[in-house]
């Protein structure tokens, strides 16, 4: 339950500071969207785990941030 607020978490923020630059908001309209995202990131997380598709996505987001730390960091950026 803890890595699925993080991943959450992260997800929200990054996804708010981008529309946050590029439509260039308020605060109290980021704030909205916030809520907003958040509320639909609680449906899509429930609905996940009541299919049991949870443990699928942790492992797909899991494997992506380990290829990218281990492999693209190391080989791309060189």
């Amino acid at each position: 339950m803890e890595s699925a607020l993080i991943f959450g978490g992260v997800a929200v923020s990054l996804l708010v500071q981008f529309i946050k630059t590029k439509l260039n908001l308020g605060s109290t309209s980021a704030m909205s969207i916030v809520a907003l995202l958040s509320l639909g990131g609680g449906v899509a997380f429930y609905f996940l785990q009541m299919f049991g598709l949870w443990e699928a996505v942790l492992q797909i987001l899991v494997s992506a941030g380990a290829f990218y730390a281990f492999i693209i960091r190391n080989v791309v950026t060189k």
